[in-house]
């Protein structure tokens, strides 16, 4: 059995990828690389192949497995006096074993025959001639086992490697091989130093430099040899070319083609004519064709309107006697809701009437309150000029005494005193609006804020959206003679403060003269 190639893939290092090796032929074949390339695990490999069963999964097929996973699959080329065969078994997930003749391309054997076919090939196991197919360091294999069973297995390979050196010995012919070893370490000292150098001055030196000059030679003429073949070349197809032209016959042919070329050049011009016109109908008669298939769908279109408008028609018909039903069910309906308008009418014309009545009512109450009301502020304004008459003319020449400033103060807060009483008694307005109410109420062209109370004086008016005006009247007989004191009270207090301020007016203007004198006299004039 010769091993010609070994293929790997998804094994240890090589995962998720391949690795081959070919071209294993007789002799010794080295295979060389760095430490940590996978020399190792293709050996690893091939004795798996030819030691461990598919079906299996020992630790020593486990550990061909790689970390991220995956099935490994081993590939091996051999030669046997049969023919030429492919080995390939793949391990872990779809198990498989099988052999290809490589000559007919035929698989002979699969899972366990296949598993016998190489059973066959290396009879005897380890402890055969196949066990030297992987020496390694003393190692018999690649998994881990005995040392009873390595120790074995390391004598038999002693006695099959004595076996050999015997066979090697007595085919040399014992001493011979030393005596040719010492023969040929002698002509190499003569060649070569110690360094392995060549030795200046001798046959090798000689060959090495002549080796260089030739093929410095050599490549100078293959320079030459190269320029002259492209020489050669032009020069013969320069030749051909001019035989061409010359050669009377080949003149004629080529005149007699010129001719032939010339009428079917006219012929085609002639057949391209003809073809565009051809083209040109067949542009017409396509236009003509996609118009009629346009009209067609035209009138497929309309054809299936139609019957949809018929379908509609029929449709609507029905919805029409449907609805001169519900017409007839609703003028009976309207003639009665007519009815019910006409008399919500009049009871809206009565409603009218009645407050039209009553916002006259009260546009005159209103009236006769503002009368007497204006009647007695006239009736105050006049008591009150006589009285600012009466008090400039008695108090003309009058000095303002020094604390004339303190008492117009207390006037003025006891005037806002009684302000603030007076609008407490005030009437006061409240509304609340409901939650979908759309209108609104405002007085005096002021909305109403909903939930606020708000007071008023006299007579207010109240706007109410879609209905129209409210008038109430913030004055009773109660109130005018409940808050006719303090009204007195607000009106001597304005006189006092009005007759006060033009005596201090005239004191200032009729200058220190005036206001001295009654300080020399001794006199103080009374505060009124």
């Amino acid at each position: 059995m010769k091993l010609t190639a070994l293929r790997l893939h998804n094994v240890k290092r090589f995962a998720g990828r391949g690795i081959s090796v070919e071209g294993i032929t007789d002799g010794v074949n080295v295979l060389s690389a760095a430490n940590e390339h996978g020399k190792s695990t293709c050996f690893e490999a091939l004795h798996a192949l030819f030691f461990q069963p598919h079906s299996g999964n020992p630790k020593s097929v486990q550990m061909l497995r790689p970390y991220s996973g995956g099935n490994p699959i081993v590939e091996a080329d051999i030669t046997i006096e049969a023919g030429r065969y492919r080995l390939t078994k793949q391990f872990h997930s779809g198990r498989r074993a099988s052999v290809t003749d490589l000559g007919s391309g035929r698989i002979v054997a699969q899972a366990d025959e296949a598993e016998a076919f190489i059973g066959d090939l290396i009879s005897g196991g380890t402890s055969g001639p196949a066990g030297l197919l992987w020496v390694r360091q003393g190692v018999t294999g690649i998994e881990n086992r005995s040392k009873s069973e390595e120790e074995n297995d390391k004598r038999v390979r002693e006695s099959l490697l004595s076996s050999v050196q015997g066979e090697v010995e007595a085919l040399t012919g014992g001493r011979r091989m030393s005596a040719v070893l010492e023969a040929c370490e002698d002509e190499l000292n003569r060649l070569v130093t110690a360094t392995l150098r060549p030795k200046a001055g001798g046959r090798f030196a000689a060959a090495l430099e002549e080796r260089d000059r030739l093929q410095e030679e050599e490549a100078r003429l293959a320079k030459e040899v190269e320029m002259l073949h492209g020489a050669l070349d032009r020069r013969r197809s320069v030749q051909a070319r001019l035989s061409e032209l010359e050669n009377p016959d080949e003149e004629a042919g080529r005149k007699t083609a010129i001719a032939n070329a010339e009428v079917v050049l006219e012929a085609a011009k002639l057949h391209d004519r003809e073809l565009k016109a051809l083209d040109a109908e067949a542009t017409l008669a396509a236009s003509r064709r996609d118009e009629a298939q346009q009209v067609f769908d035209r009138f497929h279109t309309a054809l299936n309107r139609s019957g949809e408008l018929a379908r509609r028609f029929a449709l609507a018909e029905k919805e029409l006697s449907s609805a001169a039903k519900r017409r007839t069910a609703s003028l009976a309906e309207s003639e009665a809701a007519t009815a019910e308008v006409q008399a919500a009418e009049e009871e809206e014309r009565i409603d009218r009437q009645l407050l039209a009545r009553l916002e006259a009512a009260l546009r005159s109450r209103h009236a006769a309150e503002r009368l007497a009301e204006v009647r007695l502020r006239l009736e105050q304004a006049e008591a009150a000029r006589q009285q600012i008459e009466d008090g400039e003319a008695a108090h003309a020449l009058l000095a303002i005494p020094a604390d004339a400033v303190e008492r117009l103060e207390a006037l003025d807060l006891k005037i806002v005193g009684l302000r603030a009483a007076a609008e407490v008694g005030l009437p006061t307005l409240r509304v609340d609006y409901l939650k979908d109410a759309s209108g609104s109420v405002s007085m005096d062209r002021q909305p109403l804020i909903g939930g606020e109370d708000r007071s008023f004086a006299g007579i207010a008016k109240l706007d109410i959206t879609g209905v129209g005006t409210l008038t109430r009247s913030g004055r009773g007989a109660g109130d005018c003679g409940s808050h006719a004191p303090n009204i007195a009270c607000q009106a001597r207090c304005r006189q006092s403060a009005s007759g006060a301020t033009a005596r201090y007016c005239r004191a200032e203007q009729a200058g220190g003269t005036r206001a001295g004198a009654p300080a020399a006299r001794g006199s103080r004039p009374e505060w009124h």
